[in-house]
């Protein structure tokens, strides 16, 4: 199934009205989703000592490393966890990825989203949950504001979209 929206699908007002919803509904995902992240204080985290397994990433379908999807295994640790994509900087890939198997590690953890906010290595921070919060929090602001430009572009296009199919039906009588 193709499914595919171009600027002369703006005049039929039913594919109009399918592209309003679907931007509300994205819109209204973004605004919900900023509570995933949003606001998360160290009181909120989980210090747990873990020993390295192994950093993955997962393709980006050309074959090269997508950072945005970064994430951690470990051996003693039951679930992967993710970098996020605001703090997953090509310093912090490079040392992950050189890193042995069974080092041990102490990581802050947002336990609700497996998110690391903080990794020390041998007594080093690679990763502090000042600077991790802080940029997970500017990305989150700038998807907020795509999310309200998506719902008053949903709004008026749903709108524009469903006074014509009212006035179609009504004179179609």
């Amino acid at each position: 199934m193709n499914i595919s929206f171009g600027l002369r699908d703006l005049a039929d007002p039913k594919k109009r009205l399918i592209m309003g919803v679907m931007f509300i509904a994205l819109g209204v995902f973004c605004v919900i989703g900023k509570g995933w992240y949003n606001g998360i204080e160290r009181t909120d985290c989980v210090m747990v000592d873990v020993t390295f397994d192994d950093c993955k990433y997962r393709s980006d379908g050309d074959g090269g490393i997508d950072v945005h999807n970064v994430y951690l295994t470990f051996d003693d640790y039951s679930s992967d966890l993710d970098i996020h994509s605001s703090c997953a900087n090509d310093k912090l890939i490079e040392k992950l990825m050189n890193l042995k198997s069974g080092t041990n590690m102490k990581l802050l953890i947002n336990d609700k989203t497996k998110t690391v906010y903080e990794i020390k290595v041998g007594g080093e921070i690679w990763l502090d949950f000042e600077d991790a919060k802080e940029a997970i929090e500017k990305n989150i602001n700038i998807i907020q504001i795509v999310a309200y430009v998506l719902l008053v572009v949903g709004v008026v296009l749903t709108i524009s979209a469903t006074i014509p199919l009212i006035f179609r039906k009504k004179t179609s009588r």
